[in-house]
């Protein structure tokens, strides 16, 4: 029959995409073992030194480094050194499956971030409390001044657990029901509250800022209202999310679907509302409207909460930021609006798109081809057209796979209408992209939507 063809077809796909993935994600070992020699074999030179400084080992940073050591049209000589002051290096859109009980832990989201700093990349581990573009300096924590010749800032946003009152309280007591998946130190938490949990009030919300992942706040609350439902409570559990938008989600197409699924799976949802309090004595959250001002309360018994963030206070106060505190770039080459010899791309860039690994996945090679190109006074040719993705769970074992660009247009990876949540999605969300970012992604051999091959706009 026509149905038996489709899903015949279907199956046939989800066949070629699990092989086609699992495949690479093998391989990528193998070709990240194979350059090793020639990662090491890139001179290291004094940190002080530095030809190219690049400030945060996350996943822009690394990612940057990684494809720097790779790229044969770099100039002969160049030394890099990336500066990051974490232990660890964490894949933090795992953090979302952690606390949404999916059969991770935390462990499984993190490595040592001396074992993914690339050979052959002076691995300096501090902060930087001040930039000084102008002499081409920054200095350390530790007192120590570095000189580059070029920059790359891929510092990440921070927490700011304080603008919520009540809420790092509400955190930092184990007994308090109060967690958020957007911090390695809570993730388990808030994973330990949802099993805890046996039915009543279950609040989930999303703050009035820029936030990276802006599909992570909804994400931990289907994972666990499908859990509310297979564990029996569902029933006597009202799921209730407040965001600051006026949809679901803030691009059309996904959003108008995301509402429908919220109705279908009577979810009450606030929309344009904040959070302005927690107080965990009483189990009291405070919301306000952000269209009216007006101020409601609701009680909770299991509060999920995504906190506000912002860039670093040493990047909001340096003559790299613009007005609202994030680094100024040109939104298409990367390169800062002030100084040309400094890029920069991720979540502390003012990159007017969705902040998200998937983003960076696209980012890195621009600023890689543009950074080289700069450094050979060259014209800057490689583009960045805002690609970013949002990979939505949506329960009940289904993700929905957002995709987009430049002011919200939608650029689809797949021949189907991908607002539908699929399984294929949520299999390679949770089955293979973490292998793939820790033997491709951070190697500098995954492109994200180009998969292997370098995209023709980052040339």
């Amino acid at each position: 029959s026509g149905v038996q063809s489709h899903q015949s077809q279907g199956g046939a796909m989800a066949m070629l995409m699990r092989k086609a993935l699992l495949g690479g994600a093998a391989a990528t070992g193998l070709f990240a073992y194979a350059h090793r020699v020639q990662e090491a074999k890139c001179r290291e030179e004094d940190p002080s030194k530095s030809h190219i400084l690049i400030v945060g080992g996350g996943t822009g940073g690394v990612t940057v480094a990684s494809q720097l050591l790779r790229d044969s049209r770099r100039p002969v000589g160049t030394s890099i050194s990336v500066v990051e002051p974490s232990k660890l290096h964490i894949y933090q859109p795992m953090l979302t499956m952690v606390a949404g009980r999916l059969g991770f832990s935390n462990t499984d989201t993190s490595r040592p971030m001396s074992s993914v700093i690339p050979a052959g990349v002076n691995f300096l581990e501090d902060s930087v409390k001040e930039f000084n573009p102008a002499k081409n300096q920054v200095v350390l924590a530790s007192g120590k001044t570095v000189s580059y010749d070029y920059m790359v800032v891929s510092t990440g946003l921070k927490m700011d657990w304080e603008k919520i009152p009540g809420l790092r309280e509400a955190i930092d007591d184990p007994n308090s029901p109060v967690a958020s998946s957007y911090d390695y130190n809570t993730a388990e938490k808030a994973k330990r509250i949802m099993e805890e949990f046996t039915g009543g009030e279950a609040l989930f919300t999303q703050p009035a800022c820029p936030i990276k992942c802006g599909g992570g706040p909804q994400k931990v609350m289907w994972l666990n209202e499908t859990h509310f439902r297979t564990r029996g409570i569902r029933d006597k559990t009202n799921v209730r999310f407040h965001t600051n938008l006026p949809s679901m989600f803030h691009v059309k197409k996904y959003g108008d679907a995301l509402d429908i699924i919220a109705a279908e799976k009577n979810i009450d949802v606030s929309y344009r509302t904040d959070l302005v309090k927690v107080d965990k004595d009483k189990r009291i959250a405070t919301f306000k409207h952000l269209d009216t001002n007006q101020v409601t309360t609701k009680p909770y018994d299991v509060l999920h909460v995504v906190p506000y963030m912002s860039p670093p206070e040493v990047i909001k106060k340096s003559p790299l930021a613009n007005k609202d505190g994030f680094v100024d770039v040109d939104k298409y080459t990367l390169q800062s609006t002030k100084f040309p010899n400094v890029f920069a791309l991720g979540d502390s860039s003012n990159l007017p798109t969705s902040k998200t690994a998937a983003a960076i996945a696209s980012e890195a090679p621009v600023l890689v081809s543009n950074l080289i190109h700069t450094m050979k006074g060259e014209n800057l040719t490689a583009k960045f057209d805002g690609y970013t993705a949002c990979p939505i769970f949506t329960g009940d074992g289904k993700l929905m796979l957002c995709e987009f660009g430049y002011d919200l247009v939608v650029n689809e990876t797949f021949p189907w209408d991908q607002s539908k949540p699929g399984y294929l999605a949520y299999y390679m969300k949770k089955d293979v992209f973490p292998p793939v970012y820790w033997n491709a992604f951070v190697k500098g051999i995954w492109y994200g939507k180009d998969t292997f091959f370098r995209p023709s706009s980052a040339q």
